[in-house]
């Protein structure tokens, strides 16, 4: 995969108290998101959001990702549009923390919280990603049909029917 066309983040070393945040994507960002994706086209991509200290320089960041796009229908290649409006809250840690570096082994029920790379919260990165799960897989229209019809069978050759065929090709003279 790509690298996130997103670069949002957020510095942890100026959020000591709770901080809101709103992101939106410029034209050229829709342009790469679109591209990223690969749908059709992304017309809007925009989140809300809020991010909270934790201890030993962890942070929850929650909110809202709404964006609009178009698809391609896996029926007959169609626009098909979407629309995304995701709640979603994760937290984020210091990269050695995250593994049980730190004791507590996660349970496999716990999401797995995202790393802080270089003092960073890489939420633009997050967010491409949270829009890529939340596309339908299969888009396709309300009224969207595929009919197949299976092609006329054809008799299955036999061993007993090739060898009549052989047969009948011989030649009279027994050559």
């Amino acid at each position: 995969m790509t690298t996130p066309p997103l670069q949002w983040s957020i510095d942890v070393h100026s959020v000591h108290s709770p901080v809101s945040f709103s992101f939106e994507a410029s034209e050229e960002e829709l342009e790469a998101i679109k591209r990223y994706a690969g749908v059709q086209n992304v017309t809007s991509f925009k989140s809300e959001l809020k991010t909270v200290p934790l201890s030993a320089g962890k942070f929850r960041v929650a909110g809202q990702l709404r964006a609009d796009a178009v698809q391609a229908s896996v029926v007959d290649l169609d626009d098909v549009p979407a629309s995304i409006d995701e709640s979603f809250s994760v937290e984020f840690w210091p990269e050695n923390l995250i593994g049980g570096a730190d004791g507590k082994a996660l349970s496999y029920e716990e999401d797995a919280p995202e790393p802080i790379i270089g003092g960073r919260i890489p939420i633009g990165e997050f967010l491409c990603e949270l829009f890529l799960v939340s596309l339908d897989p299969y888009p396709r229209n309300e009224n969207d049909a595929f009919e197949w019809h299976p092609p006329e069978s054809e008799p299955q050759a036999t061993p007993f029917a090739e060898l009549a065929h052989l047969k009948r090709q011989k030649k009279p003279d027994g050559g």
